[in-house]
């Protein structure tokens, strides 16, 4: 059973830095040949100030800035080995472009048990990073529900 007193617990801050080259490799692996995700001139004459981040893009923040997100969980008790993505909601504030520094802070937001099969019980817990760029800016926020089987 999923500790509650847990809620509101906060991670701590991390990093990315918006690589224009991530932008294009993300879009070419998931197949999205729209050229604003491939050229600054496409994305200029779309209205762009430059190549923007596609919208499910931040997904690979936690992954490739955030190196200690695991550990901070684990320091939870949740067994990080037992995850599953359950669902990622956006909302974005401002654009994001290439060379953004983007520092996130991830709360635990919520947290609850539910009955599952053979026995089992699964903890469903929502996660919500809050992005600045490196003016201090809200650009985005982010949830994310993790099904854990236990």
């Amino acid at each position: 059973m999923f500790d509650t007193s847990k809620i509101g617990t906060s991670f701590a801050p991390f990093t990315y830095e918006v690589q224009r080259g991530k932008i294009h490799e993300l879009n070419l692996a998931i197949g999205d040949m729209n050229p604003i995700y491939h050229s600054r001139e496409a994305a200029q004459a779309a209205g762009y100030a430059d190549v923007p981040i596609s919208p499910t893009t931040p997904t690979l923040f936690n992954f490739w800035g955030n190196r200690t997100r695991g550990s901070s969980m684990a320091d939870l008790g949740i067994d990080v080995s037992r995850i599953l993505h359950g669902e990622e909601e956006y909302e974005y504030l401002a654009p994001i472009y290439p060379d953004d520094v983007l520092t996130g802070t991830t709360t635990l937001i919520d947290g609850k048990t539910r009955p599952g099969s053979g026995g089992h019980s699964l903890d469903i817990l929502t996660l919500e990073t809050r992005y600045v760029n490196q003016h201090n800016q809200p650009v985005l926020n982010t949830r994310a529900s993790l099904v854990i089987r236990t």
